[in-house]
């Protein structure tokens, strides 16, 4: 199975709680290289970001936070490559507040798939978990640390819509399609993977063995699937379409990596119906 290496800098502290009271931990910094896929870890105040490496470019998934664009352009620095795409995994606040200004800052343009494509184009307004699934959140923000609002985030969000279900970026915008090989990083395919979200996604490396896997999966407990959900159809039928990779190693939002996929625990869900 694929390792995560130490990068040759030292990390900041892990938020004490998280390392405390989180039974898988917090999420740890590094790097991953197999089968031709190299990927950097960069937990940030919220979610965990990833940069993937191609041959000549970089591709970065998340930016929770303006906090965490620092860290970011470091490792952007130390790996001597322009980022030729920034894409969410989805449009949730914990994974886009610092969005906008990372593809700005790197003169790169957001790829987003048809749901949250459709919802900057049209200002649809996307669907949030219903009220029942709700408490779902609040046990893991304190296994995260308990982080609060970094300055400048709250009126980031107000700035882009993202506390109203919305998402208004001035960066440029790209669809993202299912299936599609990102030009920059040879090998990763974008899988939309709706349920916890209606724009959820992963990026899969089938060479690698490599799941990116934003909040379609997450590790808190040791890796679990996310009990957390908008849609639990449109979930069930994304957890069979990964159940049929060979997932090796998933680098998931939030907490370290784990693998296999078959390790994965399944949570009752909390969904409205």
């Amino acid at each position: 199975m694929p390792a995560l290496a130490p990068l040759p800098w030292p990390a900041p502290p892990a938020p004490w709680l998280s390392r405390r009271l989180c039974p898988a931990g917090p999420a740890v910094p590094g790097e991953v290289r197999a089968a031709g896929a190299r990927v950097v870890v960069v937990p940030g105040r919220y979610s965990v970001s990833y940069l993937l490496e191609g041959p000549r470019a970089l591709t970065l998934v998340e930016a929770g936070s303006l906090a965490d664009l620092p860290r970011l352009e470091r490792a952007v620095a130390w790996l001597q490559k322009p980022v030729a795409r920034v894409i969410p995994t989805h449009l949730h606040f914990d994974h886009c507040l610092g969005l906008d200004q990372a593809a700005l800052a790197f003169g790169a343009p957001l790829g987003l798939p048809p749901a949250s494509h459709a919802a900057v184009r049209e200002g649809r307004p996307l669907r949030r978990p219903p009220p029942r699934a709700v408490p779902e959140f609040f046990v893991p923000w304190v296994w995260q640390g308990l982080p609060v609002f970094a300055p400048g985030d709250f009126g980031a969000g107000l700035r882009l819509g993202v506390f109203r279900w919305r998402f208004r970026p001035r960066a440029r915008v790209e669809p993202l399609e299912d299936g599609a090989e990102l030009p920059e990083a040879p090998g990763w395919r974008v899988l939309l993977t709706p349920g916890h979200s209606d724009d959820s996604l992963c990026l899969w490396h089938a060479a690698a063995g490599l799941l990116v896997a934003g909040d379609t999966l997450r590790n808190y407990q040791g890796g679990e699937w996310n009990p957390l959900l908008t849609d639990l159809a449109a979930y069930r039928r994304s957890q069979a379409l990964l159940g049929a990779l060979p997932v090796e190693l998933v680098l998931p939002g939030h907490g370290p990596a784990f693998g296999p996929l078959t390790a994965a625990r399944p949570l009752p869900p909390r969904v409205g119906k």
